[in-house]
């Protein structure tokens, strides 16, 4: 994004000066949701932690942030929101955040129903793993700086900020284990069979990340510096598959995240025969293969992650080629044809 800010034309220089500061924003604020949560549940065997899973299913999409599951078999959907100076909700369950430029409340999407679109096609990915009515909980996270106006007739418990989400789950928690005294007592006590973190490994295997053409959508010639990237959610510039998070809570989140491991290959990035660079994927009899555009000859490939009885494969979106390991539940960009 700052690559094609750098070559835009004054016409499109504000429009992208605004989506690098949403952006900005946008990380700024997942970070500090994940810096929390990853403080509270680093060493905790009761509760598995995905950051950033992107979901397909039956055409539906959730992005959802943080998903958190517990060993009660709850599962906790949390989306993360950036204030810079305040949210408020009004008696109508209207969400309006502060525009300290026009000195105002203007109107913004609702995140509760957001998040309960994201709760539908979870519910739906569940099910299909065999898991009956699940029970999911809701909760929007605020930066902890942020200020928030409640209507007087309804607090919107699931409006948390980031830093008071841990009290707002042991409340939540203790009305599940009834009899056990607290939060810490309850995940000692309480185990609902398959583990969390289990669990959250066969979630892992379908996270499905997206592939974004930003010199397209800004209307940039395709000789622009600027690179097709595969961010979370149109924001973050790196293609990081999700995991079970168990992170020091000394480090910035954005390290905490990292990649599953993928072992290295040697994919042929220039034609054997002549060496062009002029190269694609395509698919043939045989599976698929680079082709040359300049000498027309075909060179073949092969994928693998390292790890026995483990096999690649690869997943074809639009231009953007994946390779992917369901044993490993690793999923990378391998190569972007061009148009």
């Amino acid at each position: 994004m700052e690559s094609i800010l750098a070559c835009a034309d004054a016409g499109k220089r504000a429009r992208v000066a605004d989506e690098i500061r949403m952006m900005r924003a946008g990380i700024k604020g997942e970070n500090e949701s994940a810096y929390h949560i990853n403080f509270n549940f680093q060493k905790s065997e009761a509760t598995a932690v995905i950051h950033d899973l992107r979901l397909e299913i039956a055409g539906r999409v959730a992005q959802i942030d943080h998903l958190l599951i517990h060993r009660t078999h709850r599962f906790y959907v949390l989306e993360t929101k950036s204030f810079s100076h305040g949210l408020k909700i009004n008696e109508h369950g209207e969400f309006l955040r502060w525009n300290d430029w026009k000195k105002t409340f203007e109107g913004m999407p609702s995140p509760i129903e957001q998040n309960r679109r994201h709760i539908v096609v979870l519910r739906d990915l569940l099910e299909r793993l065999g898991y009956k009515n699940p029970i999911i909980e809701s909760f929007i996270l605020i930066s902890p700086n942020a200020r928030i106006d409640r209507p007087k007739d309804n607090e919107y418990a699931e409006v948390v900020k980031a830093d008071q989400f841990f009290a707002a789950l042991e409340k939540n928690l203790a009305s599940v284990v009834s009899g056990v005294s607290g939060f810490l007592s309850a995940a000692k006590k309480v185990f609902f069979g398959e583990a969390p973190d289990l669990i959250a490994k066969k979630i892992v295997r379908l996270h499905r990340p997206i592939s974004i053409d930003y010199a397209q959508k800004f209307g940039m010639p395709e000789t622009s510096p600027a690179a097709t990237v595969t961010p979370s959610k149109e924001r973050k510039p790196d293609p990081v598959p999700v995991q079970h998070v168990q992170a020091a809570p000394e480090k910035p989140p954005a390290q905490a995240v990292t990649a599953l491991p993928i072992a290295p290959i040697s994919p042929v990035l220039a034609c054997k025969s002549c060496g062009s660079g002029e190269i694609s994927i395509e698919y043939g009899k045989f599976g698929y293969y680079f082709k040359c555009a300049a000498c027309g000859a075909n060179s073949s490939f092969k994928l693998g992650c390292g790890m026995a009885n483990h096999k690649e494969r690869i997943r074809k979106e639009r231009l953007t080629f994946y390779r992917e390991c369901e044993g490993c539940g690793s999923s990378a960009v391998f190569f972007i044809n061009k148009k």
